[in-house]
């Protein structure tokens, strides 16, 4: 990794400083082996799928707290793709395109299992389940939707302006705390399983709806200026 991605990568502290060094463990059985990165994307999707079923056929607390450890295991897997490659000196502009693939599935399918699971344990008695249900589809989709703006804007707009959207040099303090609040692989994994061990269920759903419909806006704003 250069040192400009390092930095870059230090900013979001959860997925750097717990996810990365634990993901370097779980290479190192995938070193000596004919598995090549970018089918380490494709193995990672395979947890968030699990992890999806399982809140949905088992509606009870130990049932989220597996299906946490599959999107816990995607966040793993998602640092191994990229070990991977530096190690064995392999890239390729498909495999930027399958990790891109794979963090999308993982930033809808987590908010919506968290939808399905605050339907079955909710703090409160106030929601209807499938308002519940349609708040975590939202909420993932609030995720997502700036990003394919921003990366469709890079690719036809071609201004400096819209280069500079890209990566996370430019962030300032505002920026880096949406950044850890809302990246998939960082503290929303924490506060996940806080939520689900507590019950708080609803209160994550509901408040990731607010938070990320927040930065989609932001971020739009950003991005169409």
């Amino acid at each position: 990794m250069s040192p400009e991605k390092r930095q870059e990568a230090k900013k979001d502290l959860f997925a750097f400083y717990v996810g990365r060094p634990i993901s370097y463990l779980l290479t190192i059985p995938f070193i000596n082996s004919s598995i090549t990165p970018n089918q380490v994307s494709y193995l990672s999707l395979l947890p968030l799928g699990i992890g999806l079923l399982v809140t949905l056929l088992i509606p009870t607390l130990a049932g989220q707290v597996l299906a946490w450890l599959c999107f816990f295991l995607w966040n793993l897997l998602d640092g191994v793709d990229g070990n991977l490659a530096r190690y064995k000196g392999i890239s390729s502009p498909m495999g930027s395109v399958v990790d891109a693939m794979s963090g999308y599935a993982a930033m809808f399918i987590t908010y919506l299992a968290m939808g399905v699971a605050a339907s079955y344990r909710s703090a409160l008695s106030i929601w209807k389940p499938e308002w519940l249900l349609v708040l975590g589809a939202l909420s993932g989709a609030f995720v997502i939707f700036p990003r394919l703006v921003m990366h469709k804007a890079i690719n036809t707009v071609k201004t400096q302006e819209s280069q500079q959207l890209k990566g996370r040099q430019n962030f300032g303090l505002a920026e880096i705390i949406a950044l850890n609040l809302t990246s998939i692989s960082g503290m929303p994994q924490v506060f996940m399983l806080i939520a689900i061990l507590l019950g708080w269920n609803d209160l994550f759903t509901v408040g990731y709806f607010l938070l990320n419909g927040l930065v989609m806006i932001l971020s739009l704003r950003k991005v169409l200026r």
